[in-house]
């Protein structure tokens, strides 16, 4: 049997995702499509909001490499109009944004915007940067998505010294569902295959808390 390091797997892990899809498919489903990600990060911590295609709302908060993470859920009335609200904004302004204030402690933030139908948009900026009033208002709507989220200390999570088992079934964040099926051969990351989409995964063993919420089974 040939063993694979963790670079490797890596390798297979994006080519069999990029492959994933079934004859036919277009994309990734809605429930790993991100439609909307604001992700605002300096030295003290990181909190990022995202929406996927699905409706779910996913908030990560806390200090780097610890957030906290929360999901939440858009009926399909809401989802339709949170996506007309985004689908408003004309961006063009905000092309070229002008630098404000910067220093390590200024929140950097990136905003991802990819509506059904249209070009991916991205966004650079500091925190306190004066912005175009079109790119405010889509701010100010991940803003309000983040706080749709339940209170992050009753939020799912892994447990805090969760160790990996063959045969473990995950929630991830997005909601979909893993098994855990090996280890690369440094023990340092843990192989996973979708069993809501056709996907190969790698994690290092000390994200796994950052991608996956929950344990739905475990075998004895």
């Amino acid at each position: 049997m040939i063993r694979w390091g963790l670079p490797g797997m890596i390798a297979i892990a994006i080519a069999v995702t990029l492959g994933a899809g079934a004859p036919g498919s277009t994309g990734p489903s809605d429930r790993s499509r991100e439609v909307l990600r604001f992700d605002c990060a300096s030295r003290l911590g990181r909190r990022e909001v995202t929406l996927f295609g699905n409706g779910t709302i996913r908030l990560r908060d806390g200090p780097i490499g610890k957030e906290w993470m929360g999901l939440a859920e858009l009926g399909p009335d809401e989802l339709q109009g949170t996506l007309r609200r985004l689908g408003e904004e004309d961006l063009s302004d905000a092309a070229h944004l002008l630098p404000g204030v910067e220093g390590d402690w200024i929140e950097k933030c990136d905003l991802v915007l990819e509506l059904p139908g249209r070009q991916r948009q991205k966004f650079f900026y500091g925190r306190y940067d004066e912005l175009p009033a079109s790119l405010f208002r889509i701010q100010r709507i991940a803003e309000e998505l983040g706080a749709k989220v339940a209170l992050l200390g009753d939020a799912e999570q892994l447990p805090a010294r969760y160790e990996p088992r063959l045969g473990d079934v995950l929630k991830r964040t997005d909601g979909n569902r893993f098994r855990v099926v090996n280890f690369t051969s440094d023990r340092k990351g843990v192989e996973l295959d979708g069993l809501d989409q056709p996907l190969h995964l790698v994690v290092l063993k000390e994200q796994m808390r950052m991608e996956f919420v929950a344990i739905l089974s475990r075998e004895r």
